[in-house]
């Protein structure tokens, strides 16, 4: 059977599996259930990403987190940033009535501070950053060149922009000399510079904080000391931890320290968290953490659901607005990357839903209050 006749079919098996829900009034706010959209699934063929993208509207997804890459856009000097690839997933979203969240990182070789170091360089001048920044914004924001160009969609703008991913690892922002503390002052100049530029183009856009992994909490009071403090308007929290409830206590945590800062309000986003299902098909992870995160299909399902029950349950007195599952789609094959086990949807040599998917969809009407369609709205 061919790909998108094999992704119709899934639908509807989902479907005739699926208890009936009747209209109930609506618990979350717009965007509480979202997914990450990376890894080959981003590379797949047009039909392909159109079913994939059907089946998460079908499955109640409302907010979408994926990387804009800098250098693919911009690889040379003096040369406008290419649309191509971040086109196709704008009209992808926008068509569902999905919201994007672009994570703007990767700076291109010549603008990198070390080149050698390749994607986990932070630039040389912010302001070549902010000008990318600058250009996404009038391209995809309210009065944007796209919407123009596209008449035959949704006008959705993008209002939503993440600041880098992970700055604190060294993966993601390598610092020059032995002060491993260096990268905070320096992100926190490149948020300043970016919400300056957002907000001159798009005063009502809404920043986010890069996400902050590991014991996020104690990165976000690093990054107060440095001076963040009204630079961003969403806190990020990227958790992976063998339980869920782990997952509100770092919430929790993080609320902690935006109280004490006196920024209160602001809401957190935990933009990847997961439960990889690589039991039984990688071998015994060598980490004790890792050894108790993964788990099977079934138990990936089971902590998923219960995630977003505590979610919930806690999401008006931590101001938690949006959990993104990591990931939508991913391939179920390889030996050394537990991430590959994780996707509610595997998409790769073979195209299967995952146990997991009928617990999110089924948490995701409940809370919604109705089914959605391939149009991302109640039918």
């Amino acid at each position: 059977m061919k790909r998108p006749l094999l992704l119709l079919a899934i639908v509807a098996t989902l479907l005739a599996a699926a208890p009936a829900v009747e209209a109930a009034s609506r618990r979350v706010p717009q965007g509480f259930y979202g997914v990450m959209w990376d890894r080959a699934a981003t590379a797949a063929p047009d039909a392909d990403q159109a079913g994939l993208w059907n089946l998460m509207a079908r499955s109640g997804v409302e907010s979408v987190r994926t990387e804009f890459s800098w250098a693919k856009a911009q690889p040379e000097a003096g040369q406008p940033p290419s649309f191509a690839a971040t086109d196709p997933v704008v009209a992808l979203a926008a068509a569902r009535q999905i919201r994007l969240l672009p994570i703007v990182m990767a700076t291109p070789a010549w603008a990198a501070r070390d080149p050698s170091r390749g994607r986990a360089s932070p630039p040389t001048r912010n302001e070549d950053y902010t000008a990318y920044l600058a250009a996404l914004v009038r391209r995809y924001g309210p009065r944007g060149t796209f919407w123009k160009e596209r008449p035959d969609l949704p006008r959705r703008p993008l209002r939503e922009w993440q600041i880098w991913n992970e700055p604190h690892l060294d993966v993601y922002w390598h610092v020059q000399g032995d002060d491993r503390s260096a990268w905070a002052p320096e992100y926190v100049a490149l948020l300043r510079e970016s919400k300056r530029t957002i907000k001159s183009i798009d005063p009502g856009a809404t920043i986010v904080l890069a996400a902050l992994a590991d014991a996020s909490w104690k990165v976000l009071t690093r990054l107060y000391r440095a001076g963040v403090r009204g630079s961003f308007d969403v806190a990020a929290i990227n958790i992976f931890t063998a339980r869920p409830g782990f997952v509100i206590a770092a919430t929790r945590l993080v609320r902690r320290v935006l109280r004490r800062e006196h920024e209160p309000r602001k809401p957190i986003w935990v933009t990847e968290t997961t439960f990889p299902a690589g039991k039984g098909r990688v071998s015994r992870p060598p980490l004790s953490w890792q050894q108790n995160w993964y788990t099977t299909d079934r138990g990936m399902a089971k902590r998923l659901r219960d995630l977003y029950r505590l979610g919930l349950r806690n999401r008006r007195r931590l101001r938690l607005h949006r959990i993104y599952w990591y990931t939508w789609a991913s391939g179920y094959d390889g030996q050394n990357d537990l991430f590959e086990y994780a996707g509610l949807i595997r998409y790769g040599s073979a195209l299967s839903p995952q146990p997991a998917l009928v617990a999110y969809r089924r948490s995701a009407r409940r809370a919604q209050g109705c089914r959605k369609t391939a149009a991302g709205v109640c039918g």
